[in-house]
């Protein structure tokens, strides 16, 4: 699945809480997985099922709330649908927001405020 844009990308895995609209209006409510994050423009969400490309998304992850548009979604034969979301410019994520639990840069990054907020572990 293409990334929607040049920003920073991370890998990660959260579960978050989502609604979403299917094309009769009617509102869903489920969980799914996190599965990469960007500054802005586009989240990847593992789901059970397929959602609709173009529809209104909202999911809330660590007492913060994103919304956005799905753009896409497309199936895997063993984990379930990938649904790519472009996130409304209103509601951007930063590391300032929240750090998903598990959190992987994909590149370098000139964003600072990531790197500073990343939980350190002791095993």
């Amino acid at each position: 699945m293409q990334h929607l844009d040049d920003s920073p990308r991370y890998l990660c895995s959260e579960l978050v809480n989502v609604l979403y609209e299917d094309r009769q209006r009617q509102v869903h409510q489920t969980t799914a997985n996190l599965e990469d994050i960007s500054s802005g423009s586009a989240e990847l969400l593992l789901f059970d099922d397929i959602l609709q490309p173009g529809l209104p998304i909202s999911f809330c992850a660590k007492d913060h709330d994103l919304y956005g548009v799905v753009q896409s979604c497309e199936q895997d034969p063993i984990l379930g649908w990938f649904a790519r979301i472009r996130l409304d410019k209103s509601s951007r994520w930063s590391g300032r927001k929240f750090i998903p639990e598990h959190f992987l840069p994909l590149r370098s990054t000139s964003e600072p405020e990531v790197h500073e907020l990343v939980p350190t572990r002791t095993r």
